[in-house]
């Protein structure tokens, strides 16, 4: 084992609430213990970018942390160190540096030049505070001998090991608080509002704020919707209220059922679509706009997650004959003070892989564990993918609403 006193410390994936909170916890509680912090800029790109045969690239990529400087970090959003949303074991050719180039092959497995890079900066440990792509290569990057230590950061809150992420709590009150306020503009204008959130291959966390927000419907990835019988149900919703107005929340990914998806691509395909007006109005029985009507295509056709509020206003526009509003509220969950519960999650978080880094434990990563609290789990455990809403449990599929056993109380109902 290494006796350097060296610790490389990075950020991967979206930005969180909470996250430079926990880069200052870690950083304080690392130099107490006698270490040295070195932060490593935009996540992976900042190992790959480094040419340990050209010491002139260090201080690009690299920065000495200190507590004066990272002080005052915990009060603005976004990442000090910056990130990326990149996997070395594929990453372009087009983008790599030039040294590591090789001209004939598309993607390069750029993992090898990582490890040696971690090995001649003589560090003793890589922290990775990331989303579940950058943990599941972080575990990768441990398999191979590596000493990794890691912290789950995501306001998603799927990773697998651990019941709760960095940002998870800021990011579900925020999306409440935002559905609640278009809730006013909706019922002023008598219409149903589709709010979408962010870009996921889970709908844990929009299924999460769908129950705590009282939306009326609900769509997710896991369960392909009919969107004639969405429109139907939210129709009978918008009678039902007084100010006749309904809420759908939808989950970038979440898609037709494949009968329907052909049905309606076919229509997109013959321009009888509906167009996305500049004030994200969603009118029926207009033609849309090019870039709109091709993105709803790809969505459609399985192709990508963005866009799927898009696809399910506009259809839902198409079918009910009437506006439908939109409202995307991706970013700005990401944005905004961290709550006192990833405040919280932050500090333990740093303090639970300081305490590995202190005793060489690693491969481990730091975690929330329902009746344990705060420990640490098997960082490989993050490599069978991702937390997926179980359906039959959690979410009624022919009523698009969440169920109650959603939630930890109510599981044994």
């Amino acid at each position: 084992m290494s006796t350097s006193k060296r610790v490389g410390i990075l950020t991967g994936g979206g930005d969180v609430p909470g996250l430079n909170m926990c880069l200052k916890s870690l950083v304080y509680r690392t130099i107490e213990l006698g270490f040295e912090p070195i932060g490593v800029r935009k996540g992976w790109d900042g190992l790959i970018e480094y040419n340990p045969a050209d010491p002139t690239t260090y201080s690009d990529h690299f920065i000495e942390l200190t507590k004066n400087m990272v002080r005052p970090i915990d009060r603005t959003p976004g990442s000090f160190l910056h990130s990326s949303r990149i996997d070395p074991r594929h990453f372009p050719t087009s983008q790599a540096p030039e040294f590591l180039r090789k001209p004939h092959e598309e993607t390069l497995d750029l993992t090898d030049h990582i490890l040696h890079v971690v090995e001649r900066l003589g560090y003793r440990a890589l922290i990775v505070i990331g989303d579940d792509d950058t943990l599941q290569y972080a575990a990768h990057l441990s398999q191979r001998g590596a000493p990794i230590i890691a912290i789950p950061k995501t306001i998603h809150n799927n990773i697998l090991g651990t019941d709760y992420t960095l940002g998870f709590s800021t990011g579900l009150a925020r999306g409440v608080a935002f559905i609640h306020e278009l809730r006013a503009l909706a019922g002023s204008r008598e219409q149903i509002v589709v709010v979408e959130t962010f870009a996921a291959k889970s709908g844990y966390s929009t299924l999460l704020m769908a129950f705590l927000a009282g939306v009326d419907r609900v769509i997710i990835p896991e369960a392909p919707y009919d969107p004639d019988l969405l429109a139907y149900v939210l129709q009978l919703d918008k009678r039902q209220t007084p100010a006749n107005y309904a809420v759908l929340l939808a989950c970038n990914g979440a898609q037709p059922t494949p009968e329907k998806r052909d049905k309606y691509a076919h229509l997109i395909a013959a321009e009888s679509a509906l167009q996305l007006s500049p004030a994200q109005g969603l009118e029926g029985g207009d033609k849309p706009r090019r870039g709109a009507r091709n993105a709803v295509a790809s969505v459609l056709a399985g192709e990508r997650l963005v866009g799927s509020g898009m696809v399910a206003a506009q259809l839902l526009a198409h079918i009910t004959g009437e506006e439908v509003f939109l409202q995307s509220l991706t970013y700005l969950l990401r944005t905004g003070t961290p709550d006192g519960q990833d405040l919280l999650g932050a500090a333990n978080f740093a303090l639970i892989a300081a305490r590995l880094l202190r005793d060489g434990h690693y491969g481990r990563m730091a975690a929330f564990v329902q009746n344990k609290m705060w420990t640490d789990v098997d960082l490989n455990e993050t490599t069978a993918g991702v937390k997926h809403v179980d359906v039959d449990a959690w979410y009624d599929a022919e009523d698009y609403k969440p169920r109650l056993s959603l939630i930890w109380s109510a599981e044994h109902e």
